[in-house]
């Protein structure tokens, strides 16, 4: 039998992957899938049919790769290194361990970089781990990212078995710096943002970069930062915002890599901050407790850089200079201010000025306290009939304001108090209720006010007289600058005594070369008046008087005559008295001429008279409220009164009035004539005021505002001194209306009728306006 058709028959353990080969060339035991057990000793017999029985016998090593492979540091033992190991800090020790498990034979473990040979010494820890321990120098920055290859091989039949790991490292930045032109300082304006940036190299991982202030942090909150990273590179560029309290500051920039704050590197540089002046005052004394004649001194307490420049001291506003009459001493910080007076109270400031600005001082208060002295501009003479009451005010100036006030009477029998009862006080005003029962109750009533600092030392004194009448005005002066129109004229003088009483004033206007008065003006509040309207080459007298409860006083008056345009004209009479004494030769002789003429010149008046009062009676006008007489029966006039507030030369500029030639013609002097009764109807009817302002018969009238201090609008008030009969009547109606309206301004607005032609033609026209109107009522 061939052995090709041999039988063939395997133990147990080689069932399967094992058989016999007797092919040519290839004979022998085949083992598929050789396990470590395989290993041993094998023997083939070969049995022959005629020849003896032969043994082949063969050793087999089976080679056993080995099973795993562990990384580890030492700065986590119990951690498996598998491709990173680290991060280490710069000179670190480091210690790789690299066990292999299972091999056989035993593997050689070794540590490799690259291509160079670190560690093949292999230790065994028991039959099934061999390890080997790399421990490498201390580490320098070049060290980052070295390769380290841990490999371990038992055979030459196998691939060796290896490892790689990659070393990562962490270390501090090589330097920080502020990137300035100079080291030294840095100098910043208040307010005035600018950039300082600061650089920190050399950081794995870059470096965080943190700023602070004198060594404390600076709050996150309060910077503008902006940050950079390139490379190893870190940049932080603070947008620096400087204030006052930063000037002499230290500011840092420190920089340290992340995970190792104690490698802390850091730079400064003096910051030095201009600013503006900050300015206080300080007050050496209680400002509570300075009185009359005592020293004081301020200071101004400053804090500027640089170095402020100048100092000024100011009271109310006012700069302070200084002034040893007065008592002021300045020397630049300081105020010194000696034996003060109440003109020391007030607010004081300083202001200092540096290249930065100007700062002033908040106000400081100052009040000095003084006794009660007599107010100025108050009412000291009073004057009263036996048996009547009056009120007396006494007011004082005082800090602090007054405690008690005592009245007493200093009459031609003596000083005597005046009871408690019948005065009140409040504030810094006291009043007294006192009524003279005998002529000796008449004399001087003393007021006194007691504070905090003591008595007045001087009693405030009034009159207390018989009333009398007025004294008459004095100084009166009218006349007109080269700017207004010769038909203007301001007539102003100066008041008398009032008697003891409330006084107004009342002008009158007439043309010398007649008797009849052409208007009247009354209750002015003061002697200043202001005419318009009238005529070249006609002499004309303006009387003044005073009037109060007694009476009037005696007369003043001015003879005018109007001028050209282009001069100006003045004219003073002090007192009637002296125009009657020039006038006195004149008045004997005219005497005799009007007694020859009073005859003939007394019948014709009459007649006229007469004719004058049927036609007006006949040519009267409906209105809604009284009237006055038509345009043709009297000469009408106009005025204006001022008051105090303001003088002769403010009267002077008040504007000329735009007045069109056509309304002059047409209804200018009956308007005028009749401006009183107009301006009631105007108030009521709204007809009549529409067709006059269409007509444009209503020029505008100087007022309240082109003065520019009387408090109230002008009103409009004409009187009238010549009618007859029933329009007398009305016309005296009229005007007692239209001064009680016009007393209570400040300021009354009249006007001279500019022209004493065309009455006739005036008047009809005017007629045509109101012919259509609602006839309320007829005179």
């Amino acid at each position: 039998m061939s052995l090709l058709q041999g039988k063939q028959q395997a133990s147990e353990p080689f069932q399967q992957r094992s058989y016999l080969k007797v092919s040519r060339g290839q004979q022998g035991l085949l083992l598929e899938r050789v396990h470590p057990e395989d290993g041993g000793e094998y023997r083939c017999r070969v049995d022959f049919l005629g020849s003896p029985t032969r043994n082949s016998r063969l050793l087999l090593d089976v080679m056993v790769p080995p099973r795993s492979m562990t990384i580890t540091s030492d700065l986590d033992p119990g951690r498996e290194v598998k491709v990173v190991a680290g991060p280490y800090t710069e000179a670190a020790e480091v210690t790789l361990t690299c066990q292999v498990r299972g091999g056989n034979p035993r593997p050689k473990v070794t540590w490799w970089h690259e291509w160079s040979l670190l560690d093949d010494t292999s230790e065994v820890n028991t039959t099934q781990v061999v390890k080997n321990i790399l421990t490498l120098p201390p580490l320098t920055r070049a060290d980052l990212n070295k390769t380290l290859t841990c490999q371990a091989t038992n055979s030459d039949l196998i691939i060796p078995m290896s490892a790689t790991v990659r070393l990562d490292m962490r270390y501090p930045p090589r330097s920080v710096k502020l990137l300035e032109e100079s080291s030294e300082g840095v100098t910043l304006s208040e307010g005035r943002s600018r950039p300082v940036v600061c650089e920190a190299e050399g950081s794995r991982p870059p470096a965080n970069l943190t700023w602070l202030s004198n060594g404390r942090p600076i709050p996150r909150v309060l910077l503008d930062i902006e940050e950079e990273v390139e490379g190893e590179v870190s940049r932080s560029i603070l947008h620096f915002n400087p204030r006052a309290s930063d000037d002499g500051a230290t500011l840092s920039c420190r920089g340290f890599s992340p995970g190792l704050p104690e490698f802390i590197l850091e730079d400064s540089v003096q910051l030095s901050v201009f600013y503006k002046p900050r300015v206080e005052i300080d007050l050496e004394h209680d400002s509570e407790d300075l009185e009359e004649g005592d020293d004081v001194m301020l200071e101004c307490l400053l804090n500027a850089n640089p170095p402020a420049t100048s100092v000024e001291w100011e009271l109310n506003g006012i700069p302070l200079e200084s002034n040893p009459a007065l008592g002021v001493s300045v020397s630049r910080t300081t105020l010194h201010l000696r034996n003060i007076t109440r003109a020391s109270s007030g607010v004081y400031t300083c202001a200092a000025t540096n290249e930065e600005g100007t700062t002033v001082s908040g106000p400081l208060q100052v009040d000095v306290k003084f006794l009660p002295t007599c107010a100025e501009d108050q009412h000291t003479s009073y004057g009263v009939g036996t048996m009547e009451e009056i009120l007396v005010s006494c007011h004082v100036d005082s800090y602090p304001v007054p405690i008690d006030f005592r009245w007493a009477m200093n009459t031609s029998s003596g000083l005597r108090d005046v009871p408690l009862a019948l005065s009140s006080s409040s504030g810094r005003s006291s009043v007294v209720r006192y009524t003279p029962l005998t002529q000796q109750d008449f004399g001087e009533l003393l007021c006194w006010a007691v504070n905090g600092v003591g008595s007045q030392k001087e009693a405030c004194v009034f009159r207390v007289e018989p009333a009398a009448k007025p004294e008459a005005v004095s100084s009166c002066v009218a006349e007109r600058n080269a700017s207004m129109p010769s038909s203007y004229v301001v007539l102003s003088c100066l008041p008398g005594w009032d008697g003891g009483l409330n006084q107004s004033f009342v002008l009158e206007v007439r043309q010398e070369a007649k008797e009849e008065l052409l208007e009247d003006f009354r209750d002015a509040p003061e002697p200043q008046f202001f005419v318009r309207g009238l005529l070249k080459d006609v002499h004309y007298l303006l009387t003044v008087r005073a009037e109060n409860a007694r009476g009037p006083s005696p007369p003043v008056t001015v003879s005018y005559c109007v001028q050209s345009e282009s001069q100006a004209t003045t004219l003073l009479v002090s007192h009637a008295r002296n125009t009657l004494l020039v006038l006195m030769p004149f008045v004997v002789l005219l005497m005799g001429v009007l007694l020859v003429l009073t005859v003939y010149v007394g019948v014709g008046v009459l007649r006229a008279s007469r004719e004058r009062r049927r036609r007006c009676k006949k040519e009267g006008l409906y209105y809604t409220t009284a009237v006055k007489a038509a345009p043709d029966c009297h000469d009408a006039h106009a005025i204006v009164c001022g008051n105090n507030d303001y003088d002769k030369e403010e009267l002077m500029k008040l504007p000329v009035e735009s007045i069109t030639p056509k309304a002059a013609h047409e209804c200018q002097d009956y308007l005028l004539n009749n401006y009183g009764n107009l301006t009631g109807s105007l108030e009521t009817d709204l007809l009549l005021k529409e067709k006059l302002a269409s007509l444009a018969c209503l020029p505008p009238l100087p007022s309240s505002d082109s003065i520019g201090r009387c408090p109230t609008p002008s009103s409009i008030c004409t009187t009238s001194s010549k009618s007859s009969g029933r329009s007398q009547s009305s016309s005296k109606s009229v005007t007692s209306s239209l001064r009680s309206s016009c007393t209570n301004n400040s300021s009354v607005t009249v006007a001279l009728n500019p022209e004493y032609l065309a009455k006739r033609t005036a008047a009809e026209t005017l007629y045509a306006l109101v012919a259509n109107l609602p006839q309320e009522s007829a005179v």
